[in-house]
C-alpha cells in the first residue's frame, strides 16, 4: 500500500511540474506580394453581430512585402501565469513598425484561417489589400513557428503558401494568418 501511495504522490508532483513550465513560442511571417499592399496588424479581435470580424489596433504597412517576427514568452507558477510579447515588423522597404495610431480595421478571412477561436483575445495579423486598380493578387507566405518550454524538446513547423487573391473584399483586409498573443482584450 505505500508503494502505490508513493507511486501516486510521485506522478501527482510530475504532473503539477509539467504543468507550470514556462514556454517561449517565436514566430516569423514573411509576406511577398504583387498588385497590393502587405499589413501586419496587432491589437484586439472582435466579431460583430453581424458575423464581421474587426480588428482594434496598429498596423504596419509595405508595398511588396513584410516580414514579422513575434515572441511569446509565457511563465508559470502556481497560482499565476505572466505572458510577454515583443513583435517587431520590417517592411521591405527598410522600414520597420513597431506601434502607430489606434484604428479599426474590416477583416476578411482567406480560406484556412480561423478567426472565431481568437475572438476576445490579442493577435497579431498578416493580411493583404489588393490594389483597387488591379482583380487580384498573387501572395506567397512563408511562417516558421519554434516552441520552446523551458524543460522539453523544440518543436518547429515551417509552411509555404501561395495564394491568388481576388480584388472583391472592398475595403476589407483579407486576412493572410493570426498568431493569438497569449492575452486577453482589455
Amino acid at each position: 500500500m505505500r508503494r502505490i501511495t508513493l507511486g501516486c504522490a510521485v506522478a501527482l508532483a510530475l504532473g503539477v511540474s509539467a504543468a507550470a513550465q514556462d514556454s517561449t513560442i517565436r514566430s516569423r511571417t514573411e509576406i511577398k506580394t504583387d498588385d497590393a499592399t502587405a499589413f501586419s496588424m496587432t491589437g484586439c479581435l472582435r466579431r460583430d453581430v453581424a458575423g464581421n470580424f474587426t480588428l482594434y489596433g496598429t498596423a504596419v504597412r509595405a508595398r511588396e512585402g513584410l516580414t514579422t517576427e513575434t515572441k511569446v514568452r509565457t511563465e508559470r507558477d502556481r497560482d499565476e501565469a505572466k505572458t510577454t510579447t515583443t513583435t517587431r515588423t520590417k517592411a521591405d522597404e527598410g522600414r520597420v513598425g513597431t506601434a502607430g495610431t489606434l484604428a479599426t480595421f474590416l477583416l476578411r478571412p482567406r480560406e484556412n484561417v480561423a478567426l472565431s477561436q481568437h475572438v476576445g483575445q490579442q493577435v497579431q495579423l498578416s493580411a493583404i489589400m489588393v490594389d483597387p486598380d488591379h482583380n487580384d493578387a498573387e501572395v506567397k507566405i512563408e511562417e516558421k513557428t519554434s516552441v520552446d518550454p523551458e524543460r522539453g524538446d523544440t518543436k518547429t513547423r515551417r509552411s509555404r503558401t501561395e495564394v491568388e487573391i481576388d480584388n472583391d473584399a472592398g475595403v476589407q483586409y483579407t486576412v493572410m494568418s493570426v498568431k493569438p498573443l497569449g492575452t486577453p482584450c482589455s
